[in-house]
């Protein structure tokens, strides 16, 4: 598993970074549309294994939502528009086409948390590349979760004596959690002297502390899916790794925190 994880990541690291430096805008949004779709298909498939109206209605509104996102550099009124457009298609749908109106209804609130985990959380990353230093904040986003992921990976397996959350993930411990925080401020200090050198470093610190708390109740969250739609991981794309949404849960609530508080 480990070997599988390093290997994944010597390959995907320095491709990752050079298309945050060097990509022009549009490419960088291809990569986004292509992750959020990827994502949005890993949850559909895990939510509806037997039910092919419910995915290509998913991946409509997924189209739909992750389209208007991508349509300009900020958040704005075609996303909201997106959103109302996204509500009524799916009435629409559990109307016309679900005679079984009551679980129809059950199964659109699973399909828009689908839907907009991946189609509106994820584009912030589009987002944020147009903001000032964008690619270092991105590139800052990322090495967070990277490094608290390997912080809480070593410590959990070293010291691991306490669980987390043992009914939603067996295998988290509150001292995995620590190591999490722990890595996590010391890759922001990192990132402080290297990529954002003219930022205080109180602010820094802070949203470092604040991503790898959020981070985890991304990752929870993940887990949570998992556990009810009964899968292990999201999907297998990533050798050692799982699926796309088992590498962008700890990372979405993250980057939209970031865009944010740099865009405001």
């Amino acid at each position: 598993m480990l070997r599988a994880r390093l290997a994944t990541a010597a390959v995907a690291i320095p491709a990752l970074l050079a298309l945050i430096f060097l990509a022009p805008p549009w490419a960088w949004g291809v990569l986004v549309v292509a992750v959020a779709g990827l994502g949005l298909i890993e949850y559909l498939w895990l939510a509806f294994p037997a039910q092919l109206s419910a995915r290509a209605v998913g991946l409509l509104l997924g189209a739909l939502v992750i389209g208007a996102s991508l349509s300009m550099p900020a958040p704005g009124a075609r996303v909201t528009a997106s959103i109302a457009a996204l509500i009524a298609i799916g009435l629409t749908y559990v109307v016309l086409w679900r005679t079984d109106f009551e679980r129809g209804l059950t199964d659109l609130g699973v399909m828009t948390v689908g839907v907009l985990y991946t189609g509106l959380l994820l584009p912030h990353f589009y987002w944020l590349r147009h903001v000032s230093d964008g690619s270092q904040w991105i590139t800052f986003v990322i090495a967070i979760a990277m490094g608290g992921d390997s912080g809480g990976y070593f410590v959990g397996h070293a010291f691991g004596r306490h669980k987390l959350v043992p009914r939603i993930s067996p295998g988290k411990t509150v001292e995995g959690a620590l190591g999490i925080i722990l890595m996590s401020l010391v890759v922001g200090a990192a990132a402080k002297l290297i990529l954002l050198p003219g930022r205080r470093w109180s602010e820094i610190m802070g949203l470092a502390l604040a991503m790898a708390v959020i981070g985890q109740l991304g990752d929870l969250g993940e887990s949570v899916m998992k556990r009810t739609f009964g899968a292990k991981e999201s999907g297998w794309i990533f050798p050692g790794h799982g699926g796309v949404l088992d590498r962008i849960d700890s990372l979405l609530f993250p980057v939209t925190l970031v865009y944010y508080y740099v865009a405001r």
